[in-house]
């Protein structure tokens, strides 16, 4: 078996991964037994420790065979009592494992090992062997006498001695992310599925409306043709939309049970932490003690990955510049140990890392006069700055207040690098700093990049989407409520003056002037809160992320693309890359003259929502009212006729199952009172048998919506259609 083999390389990775394991077995066993000698799991360290050993013989890694020899020996005489846990015991085994650790990441990159000469003298001594060839022949009389035969197949001894049946099996992440992608591809079908439903829905109202018509102005035989053939549509149609449900329920389930393979608990990064922070502090004479929580907080594995470096950056600086030698904290009257603590937790759709120490905390004046001198910002200005500002400075590229330069930090790169990460990731991060008290980085992230709900809108003749985590909420405004202040557009959003712009300016596409209602969305981030308007709304969505591929993967302004129901491709906008545009671009736009249109607010439609169940009630007042209605909302039919006799409606939204008066009831007094016989009604409800269509219909309805395939983009063009 040669190392270009393909059985080979499906054996080393087998083999990368189990080294992987145990490697943190051992560094997580050895600060364990650093910290308490008398409980440590010294058995199960000198297991990793002899499984380590044997799976490089079997691979015929010598030199990592030889490292774990000499590991285990060393764990062994440790076990047995023959030697103690001193320093340099210990720093020799923490070397050991260093050096397995670099060796096997030479073997992946296809690299020559480096020497472990020097190393191997140190651990026999450490050892205490007499003879510089005693540990070499060990070592060959253990191989000879578990060598096979030529010829002979060599089986794999059992753990635990039994045959137990396998409790997991290792997948491959390729073939993970493979399943994921077709995963993806279902729910785009199951979209498109549940739009060409909706599409058939709408055909069979509009054939049901002219069945009324000429049952109306004909009477001729055929026309009981006619209906059977509709009768027949119709239950061919049911048929399809129960298919319909079953297999978008069967989607979402193969789709939710795909992603949460690729979940992982954050300690999958957050382990290897104790020893890097156990390593770093002793180097910089400090005592610092880690404290992680909420580790079995499960993220996506790309997001896992790329979130790795930004931790690492922030963990060395508050290492480096923020926790203070144990002698400055004794004289601070803290502790002389240091606290640095890392937790995760999952809120809504967001999952937030914080990582937060006891130091000295972030010194403004510092911050802001290592601004002054690079130019970033004049020392007059940003006297006038927020706190939240003058701390986001050091996140500028190249910026750093430390007095000289390190291994460890001083060199003004990292934390740049840490917001550049995560916002590739569609995260953001926070700073928050007491004086004396230390630091806190809060890091928001999406659970997912998979997939994400978005909101949809027209912009420059076009659709985009929006990820709805960054939308505080949508807005109509009229045109005299853009004012500018020093050249600036600005509306003032429940008493707060904010940026606002126009996203056709940012995108640089063509703009549809707007003389009545503006629809505009409110963005919220780490770099403030900015309204942009844009044509129109048009709902919300779960939508599939996909990637732009790597000739429009730098494009600014944009993160991903999806496909939409009916086939078009909507792009995704990047809500961090549009709030950091608004401070330029808002600036070079052309003056707008909205103080010079006339104001000629456009009179609001009104709709009354029928409705008993708050839930459904607050949602579709929500969802007329961001699309410009004055919405008005009754708790029953008998309350609903009451509204009507009270205020004019230009269109009436009812359910059917109501207390007092239902809403077939509710229709039929609509329509044969005089005042109201003209004004539409559209039924939207959870009964969806062609009868209860019928019997709408029939009723007067002049629209029929189940609630089963509600919508929010087909209500409204329903709405539209009749208000």
């Amino acid at each position: 078996m040669e190392p270009g083999d393909q059985e080979y390389q499906r054996l080393f990775q087998i083999y990368r991964e189990e080294c992987d394991e145990h490697i943190q077995k051992l560094n997580d066993g050895l600060l364990a037994l650093e910290r308490a000698p008398q409980q440590a799991p010294i058995d199960e360290i000198l297991r990793s420790a002899h499984s380590l050993k044997g799976a490089s013989r079997m691979m015929g890694f010598k030199n990592l065979e030889m490292l774990a020899h000499y590991l285990e020996t060393l764990l062994t005489q440790l076990n047995r009592g023959e030697k103690e846990a001193t320093p340099a015991m210990m720093e020799a085994m923490y070397r050991d494992i260093d050096a397995v650790t670099q060796a096997l990441g030479a073997l992946v990159e296809g690299a020559e090992p480096p020497s472990i000469d020097a190393l191997i003298d140190e651990l026999r001594v450490a050892a205490g062997e007499k003879t510089p060839d005693a540990p070499a022949q060990a070592a060959t009389t253990a191989e000879s006498k578990e060598r096979v035969p030529a010829g002979e197949a060599r089986a794999p001894a059992s753990r635990d001695g039994g045959g137990a049946a396998l409790s997991s099996i290792r997948v491959q992440t390729d073939r993970l992310d493979n399943l994921m992608n077709q995963a993806g591809e279902l729910l785009v079908a199951k979209i498109e599925a549940l739009d060409n439903l909706r599409q058939i829905e709408d055909t069979l109202d509009s054939l049901e409306e002219w069945r009324r018509r000429l049952a109306r102005e004909t009477h001729s035989p055929s026309f009981g043709r006619i209906e059977r053939v509709g009768d027949d549509l119709s239950r061919a149609l049911q048929r399809l939309s129960d298919n319909t449900r079953r297999l978008e329920l069967l989607v979402d389930g193969i789709h939710e049970g795909v992603r949460d393979l690729r979940l992982l608990p954050v300690s999958t990064i957050l382990e290897p932490f104790f020893r890097m922070v156990r390593d770093l502090s002793r180097e910089l004479g400090k005592e610092v003690e880690l404290v992680l929580e909420g580790t079995s907080t499960r993220l996506d594995k790309k997001i896992l990955e790329e979130l790795r470096e930004p931790l690492i950056h922030l963990v060395r600086n508050s290492l480096d510049h923020g926790i203070e030698p144990p002698e400055e904290r004794e004289r601070k009257g803290k502790p002389a140990c240091g606290k640095l603590v890392i937790s995760a937790r999952q809120e809504g759709t967001k999952i937030l890392v914080v990582v937060r120490d006891d130091g000295k905390g972030l010194d403004r004046r510092a911050i802001a006069d290592a601004a002054g001198r690079k130019g970033i910002v004049s020392a007059e200005e940003i006297q006038r700055w927020p706190e939240d500002e003058v701390l986001d400075l050091i996140f500028h590229p190249g910026f750093s207040t430390a007095a000289g330069v390190t291994e460890i930090s001083g060199r003004g790169i990292g934390l740049d690098a840490v917001l550049e990460r995560l916002e590739n990731l569609k995260g953001s991060i926070a700073t928050e700093s007491k004086p004396g008290e230390g630091v806190t980085f809060t890091l928001s992230l999406p659970l997912t990049l998979s997939t994400t709900h978005a909101l949809l809108f027209q912009c420059g003749g076009d659709v985009f989407c929006l990820p709805t985590d960054a939308l505080e909420k949508t807005l109509l405004l009229a045109p005299d409520d853009i004012v500018r202040v020093e050249g600036k557009a600005v509306v003032v959003i429940d008493g707060t003056p904010l940026a606002f712009a126009w996203l056709s300016d940012i995108l640089n596409l063509p703009k549809e002037e707007k003389k009545a209602a503006i629809p505009a969305l409110l963005l919220q981030g780490g770099k403030g809160r900015v309204v942009f308007g844009v044509e129109a709304l048009l709902g919300e969505e779960e939508i599939v992320v996909k990637a732009l591929g790597k000739f429009f993967s730098h494009v600014p302004l944009l993160s991903g693309g999806t496909i939409l129901g009916k086939g078009e491709i909507a792009l995704i906008l990047s809500p961090n890359e549009l709030l950091r545009s608004v401070s330029h671009q808002v600036k070079a736009a052309a003056p707008v003259s909205v103080r010079s249109i006339a104001p000629r607010p456009a009179a609001k439609k009104r709709v009354l929502v029928v409705e008993d169940t708050l839930t459904t009630r607050t949602m579709e007042k929500n969802i007329l009212e961001a699309a410009g209605y004055d919405v008005t909302t009754a708790v029953d039919g008998e309350d609903g006729l009451i509204k009507l006799y009270e205020k004019k409606f230009d269109i009436v939204v009812s359910d059917v199952q109501m207390p007092r008066l239902d809403g077939f009831a509710l229709t039929e007094r609509i329509k044969k009172d005089q005042r109201f016989k003209d004004l539409p009604v559209i039924l939207v409800t959870a009964l969806q048998t062609e009868a209860d269509k019928r019997r709408g219909i029939e009723a007067g309805a002049d629209a029929y919506l189940t609630k089963a395939v509600f919508d929010q983009k087909r209500f409204l063009e329903i709405v539209q259609r009749f208000a």
